[in-house]
């Protein structure tokens, strides 16, 4: 599987390649993934979203190394897919930067993938992202709540929490999985 999405980042334009390498990184799904690039490109542009200020909103918390996305539900939390935070590194996120003001659609990945003549693999990222986190040894139950999957267990929804650890044993493993699928 990285296999085919190191071909998708090698083959597509670096703006596109940025967004599938984000996918990666953050377990988002495709559309997800595109939606959060454009917030991200937006806070860095725009001051005045939903009619709050910067710093009664902010997407990329770098507190405490998370994407923020149920602050914004109409996007990240619907009935059947949810996704709450991602972690990653102001490192990670760098890329986006180098994008200017216009972002990548789900449909721009999947025309140059075809034009391209190579497969279009991005909904491989998200089990690209939950097979690295489990080999790295966080546990399902974790990853679920990563990838926005909440048990329905009353276990799972009022009394799991998360040990202190975890934000730093995803961040590495994030790191490696970063280098894995930069390098050739």
């Amino acid at each position: 599987m990285i296999d085919r999405v190191k071909e998708m980042i090698h083959v597509l334009p670096v703006a596109l390649a940025t967004v599938v390498k984000h996918s990666v990184l953050t377990g988002l799904r495709p559309i997800e993934a595109c939606e959060s690039v454009r917030l991200l490109l937006n806070f860095s542009n725009d001051v005045n979203i939903h009619h709050k200020t910067k710093e009664e909103i902010q997407y990329y918390n770098p507190q405490t190394q998370m994407l923020e996305h149920f602050r914004f539900p109409e996007i990240f939390i619907r009935r059947t897919k949810k996704a709450f935070i991602s972690y990653i590194t102001k490192n990670q996120l760098s890329g986006i930067a180098t994008l200017g003001s216009s972002t990548p659609t789900y449909t721009a990945i999947r025309k140059a993938c075809e034009h391209r003549h190579i497969r279009m693999d991005m909904h491989l990222c998200r089990k690209i992202h939950a097979s690295w986190l489990h080999q790295s040894g966080i546990t399902s139950e974790a990853v679920d709540f990563l990838q926005g999957r909440v048990s329905p267990s009353v276990f799972s929804r009022h009394y799991l929490t998360p040990d202190s650890s975890l934000r730093s044993r995803v961040l590495d493993a994030l790191d490696r999985l970063k280098e894995a699928i930069e390098n050739e």
